[in-house]
C-alpha cells in the first residue's frame, strides 16, 4: 500500500506561448520578510494568474510587456511591470508588500446596558426613525430625490410670473 504526502505548491500556469518566459520567486511582508501563503499574483494584461503556495513561492509564464498585480488580505496591493525586471533574478524574484490598516476615527461608547440598547433598537419599526439617546440619527435617506426638470419656456413663464408679482406694474 502505497502513502502519499499531502503538499500544497503554488499553482502553474502552463500558459507558455512563443515570447513568454518563465519567473519565479516569492510573495513576502516587506516587515517581517515571512513569506505570504496564498498570495494572489494577477496579470492584469489579460486577467490571468496564479496563487501562491503556503511558503509565498510562485512560478509564472510572462511575457516582456505583461504588467502584475500582486495582492493579499491585509495588505497593500502592489503593481510591478515584467519589463523593469531584471533578466538575471528571474528565478529569485521578491515582491514585498505593506500590511495595509485603517485609522478609525474617534469612537464614543455609552453606558448602555445590552437589554437597554436592544429594546430601543427593536421598538424603531422604520429604519430612517430608530432614534437612540445619546446616538445621532443617520444623515442619510433611501428615498431617492425626484428630478426636477423644466423647459426653456417654463422657465422664462415662471420668471416673469415672479417678477409680475413683485411688481404689478410690470410689463414684458
Amino acid at each position: 500500500m502505497l502513502a502519499a504526502a499531502h503538499t500544497v505548491s503554488a499553482q502553474l500556469n502552463y500558459d507558455f506561448t512563443e515570447g513568454k518566459f518563465m519567473i519565479k520567486g516569492k510573495v513576502v511582508d516587506i516587515e517581517t520578510k515571512a513569506g505570504l501563503p496564498m498570495a494572489n499574483i494577477k496579470i492584469t494584461n489579460n486577467g490571468k494568474g496564479v496563487t501562491c503556495d503556503n511558503e509565498g513561492n510562485f512560478t509564472l509564464y510572462v511575457s516582456r510587456y505583461d504588467t502584475l498585480r500582486v495582492s493579499y488580505t491585509g495588505h497593500i496591493p502592489k503593481v510591478y511591470h515584467v519589463h523593469e525586471f531584471d533578466s538575471t533574478q528571474y528565478y529569485t524574484l521578491q515582491f514585498e508588500l505593506i500590511h495595509d490598516f485603517v485609522k478609525l476615527g474617534p469612537v464614543t461608547i455609552y453606558p448602555y446596558k445590552r437589554e437597554d440598547f436592544k429594546d430601543v433598537f427593536l421598538a424603531a419599526k422604520d429604519v430612517n426613525k430608530v432614534n437612540i439617546p445619546g446616538i445621532a440619527p443617520p444623515k442619510y435617506s433611501n428615498k431617492i430625490p425626484k428630478a426636477k426638470l423644466t423647459n426653456p419656456v417654463s422657465f422664462l413663464y415662471d420668471k416673469l410670473k415672479k417678477k409680475r408679482a413683485a411688481n404689478p406694474d410690470f410689463k414684458p
